[in-house]
């Protein structure tokens, strides 16, 4: 899911902004919705080519006073020369902007364009155009896909931990097969030869197996590194693993059963609001925007866990 909210702030004077909370306050706003906010501080209008580049922005915010040229030819510059389809908010402390008619000739074509007049406000106005643009990217279909899609890329992070994980262990051909055996064949099940008969390595085997197993697989291979005397060594590591087990426990609740449940979901009207309802087994399930804001916490939750554990394996 696009969890990051990408802001490109444009002012020589954005300091003040940071020294007096503003712009840790729109962080915190856009966290507290389950956004990872990205605001870029471009206290240069010349450097507008090195930062222009850096995101697909949501949101770009422009004083008009700059040192070098006015707020409405940089609008003009990124939204007719660059094609950013980005929203904007054009602010200034002073509305005579308003006749110089050069500057209304440059503007008045321009799409998903806010003014702001006046400094003392401005912190509000940028809160009301970002949920705005949330509830634009957050229609709930939209959201089911994205969500879908974030808990995707989890599952390939833990492919390539497991990977990680048994090469830190050095385990061979054998002892793969093992771990493999133990997930797919069960006490009551016959086919234990048809499965030996018909395993042609790890990785092969490992790919067909659904997001559970292969997470299954991943948390015993982290007990079993916790178990070696190297590691043990290593007091600090140990105790990163073993909180991150704990941390993790939830996985299969609030990443895998999500979006199992997403891919039977519906948008339905409800009491004059839209959700998405759906039965997954015998469980019926609704999510509205509430819950949605509670899942896209728990993604980026459970992302920072594997970044953190990715940093620590790297490392030793």
């Amino acid at each position: 899911m696009k969890l990051e909210y990408n802001i490109l702030w444009i002012d020589n004077d954005l300091q003040s902004y940071v020294d007096n909370g503003s712009v840790k306050s729109i962080e915190n706003f856009l966290s507290e919705r389950g956004f990872k906010p990205t605001i870029e501080k471009m206290f240069d209008e010349s450097e507008l080519d090195d930062y222009i580049l850096k995101h697909n922005y949501d949101l770009i915010i422009s004083d008009y006073n700059l040192e070098d040229t006015t707020g409405d030819k940089i609008i003009e510059d990124i939204r007719i020369t660059r094609k950013s389809d980005a929203d904007i908010l054009f602010y200034t402390a002073q509305g005579s902007y308003k006749s110089n008619p050069e500057v209304i000739q440059r503007l008045a074509f321009i799409e998903r364009l806010t003014f702001q007049v006046g400094r003392d406000t401005l912190l509000g106005k940028i809160e009301n155009v970002i949920e705005l643009t949330l509830k634009k990217l957050l229609e709930l279909n939209a959201t089911r896909g994205l969500i879908t899609a974030s808990t995707s890329e989890l599952d390939i992070e833990i492919e390539s931990l497991v990977m990680r994980l048994i090469e830190k262990q050095n385990l061979n051909e054998e002892a793969l097969k093992e771990i493999i055996e133990e997930k797919v064949v069960t006490p009551w099940e016959k086919n234990l030869q048809a499965f030996r008969d018909n395993y042609h390595g790890f990785q092969k085997y490992f790919d067909k197996m659904d997001a559970i197993k292969k997470w299954e697989i991943f948390r015993d291979l982290l007990r079993d590194l916790l178990k070696q005397k190297p590691l043990n060594a290593k007091k600090e590591i140990a105790e990163f693993i073993a909180e991150f087990l704990e941390s993790n426990k939830t996985y299969q609740k609030e990443i895998i059963d999500i979006r199992n449940k997403l891919a039977h979901a519906k948008a339905e009207a409800i009491d004059g609001k839209m959700v998405l309802k759906g039965k997954f087994g015998q469980e019926d399930f609704k999510f509205d925007t509430d819950v949605c804001i509670k899942i896209r916490k728990d993604i980026l939750k459970h992302e920072q866990y594997i970044e953190d554990l990715k940093k620590v394996l790297g490392n030793n």
